[in-house]
């Protein structure tokens, strides 16, 4: 379903993206993975089209994604065919308009039916209070369920979610998590999660793909790739989680070891 071949990204002093490659099937779910900095934000603004790559090529169902072409069609196509949910759904909402509004909007931008309202809703987990609510009479999960409608309703192939539950406390992340599992199971979009939480990767991916410094050095499957790590970028991501035992002078250790193996 998605298709990224050598995606490159520099700003004044550093890269962003450095060849970025990966896969993303029909119905499958991808973890991109780093600490701030790596360029996995990066890649996926360049996804959806916020940010204009320097080369490299990203295809969905078979179709080269141009930044250049103009024209509302082609925005909007390049809308159905992508959408974005962010780490800060207050700043992304228009808070002028009610949940219901939101979604109305966004279905007749794109020609969609307008009565699907109420089913979207009701598949996020919202109903009739919230559907007359405001972002700013939401709580913040309610905020972030319905910027997942909102993306959902033009029926994308590819669903890009940026640090989506970062925002959230531990048990509304676990909602939201179990909402967009579900979603995935219903209507075969396919899920690219851009995280630093490893635990969230682990819970709603099946691959996962580790940036450091703009560059791939390691991807597979989430359960090889966290339990087995071959890189020492990895290796340092996973020593950094604290846990029982958790030794701080091991983590600097892994460090010296990355910074080694970058030297030679």
């Amino acid at each position: 379903m998605l298709s990224v071949h050598n995606l490159c990204k520099a700003f004044p002093g550093t890269v962003a993206a450095d060849a970025v490659s990966f896969e993303l099937p029909s119905g499958g779910s991808l973890g991109l993975v780093g600490e701030s900095g790596s360029g996995k934000t990066t890649v996926a603004r360049m996804l959806v089209g916020l940010v204009r790559p320097d080369s490299g090529t990203v295809t969905v169902d078979g179709r080269v994604r141009d930044p250049r072409e103009r024209g509302r069609a082609a925005r909007l196509r390049r809308a159905r065919e992508i959408q974005m949910v962010f780490q800060d759904p207050y700043v992304s909402l228009d808070p002028r308009l009610t949940a219901a509004e939101c979604l109305r909007a966004v279905l007749r931008l794109h020609s969609k039916d307008r009565s699907r309202v109420p089913v979207l809703l009701d598949q996020v987990g919202l109903g009739t209070r919230e559907a007359g609510a405001r972002p700013h009479q939401l709580s913040g999960g309610q905020r972030q369920r319905l910027a997942i409608a909102r993306a959902l309703a033009v029926e994308p192939s590819v669903l890009v979610l940026d640090e989506a539950v970062a925002a959230l406390d531990v048990s509304i992340q676990a909602q939201i998590l179990e909402l967009l599992a579900q979603v995935r199971r219903d209507s075969g979009v396919a899920l690219l999660f851009v995280s630093h939480d490893l635990a969230v990767i682990r819970h709603l991916c099946e691959e996962t793909l580790v940036l450091h410094r703009g560059r791939v050095v390691e991807s597979g499957p989430v359960a090889k790739v966290l339990a087995e790590p071959e890189h020492p970028y990895t290796r340092l991501l996973l020593g950094s989680v604290p846990r029982p035992g958790w030794d701080p002078a091991e983590v600097v250790r892994l460090r010296r070891e990355m910074e080694a193996s970058e030297v030679f």
